[in-house]
């Protein structure tokens, strides 16, 4: 933790903001958007306004212990949400567009607006913090990865899954919220704790345990998909894990 105290300051204060940026986006875009809003912002506009206020409201909720000074970034971070879901929704109506494709280039459109406008908003000096509650540096960064891989992770997983399935009998499926998806949270969230709460970090992915042992042993049509969720989720566990140790180095 000694390194952190000698990150440039200013670095430090985007680090701050950027991270703060982020998790509120991971919570309003993954966990308070339901399949139905994700239906309906592919059709109408308003949709797409409703599901950008709560995403800035996720935001500022977070950076609720300094949103007298973050909230011109936070309106910029709004505006550039709408922007790439506007961008996002016309890639996917192409005719050749991947779900998968489209979902990580949304991602990564989001991720580099929110980076330019923590890099840009110097000034601001957030302190790490989550709703009213300081956290280190550290601590926000693993609250991200936590969030990213539990349930940024059921998108991927379940993009993936049905681009090797091929025809899933609807244009567009969207992943329901079951006992399934469910359990990926806990699975993946888990690994990732646990790999920073156990002595060997490796150990976090014995999460995975009870997947493999039913792909294994269950049925045979259920068993890419099985296999296809524990390297995906072992994977952004391993992503995870690097990045909050190099935050917090």
């Amino acid at each position: 933790m000694a390194a952190v105290r000698t990150v440039h300051p200013q670095a430090g204060d985007a680090v701050a903001l950027f991270l703060g940026l982020y998790l509120g986006h991971v919570l309003g875009d993954f966990v308070f958007q339901p399949g139905r809003l994700v239906v309906a912002k592919r059709q109408h506009e308003s949709a797409v306004a409703i599901h950008t206020a709560i995403v800035a409201l996720a935001t500022a909720l977070v950076l609720l212990a300094s949103l007298e000074r973050t909230w011109p970034a936070l309106l910029l971070a709004a505006a550039a949400h709408f922007t790439v879901e506007h961008l996002t929704i016309r890639a996917r109506q192409a005719p050749e567009a991947s779900n998968v494709t489209v979902f990580l280039l949304d991602q990564a459109l989001h991720i580099v607006s929110l980076a330019i406008i923590a890099a840009v908003a110097l000034s601001v000096t957030p302190q790490p913090s989550i709703a009213i509650w300081p956290v280190s540096l550290h601590w926000l960064a693993l609250a991200c990865a936590t969030a990213t891989v539990a349930f940024g992770g059921s998108i991927l997983v379940f993009e993936v899954q049905m681009a090797l399935a091929g025809d899933p009998g609807v244009p567009d499926p969207i992943l329901k919220l079951d006992a399934t998806r469910l359990y990926g949270f806990a699975e993946r969230g888990g690994a990732l704790l646990a790999a920073f709460m156990l002595p060997l970090p490796a150990l976090g992915l014995l999460a995975f345990t009870p997947r493999a042992a039913y792909a294994a042993l269950g049925p045979k049509r259920v068993r890419r998909a099985q296999l296809v969720a524990i390297a995906l989720g072992a994977a952004l566990c391993v992503i995870g894990w690097a990045l909050v140790s190099a935050v917090g180095a």
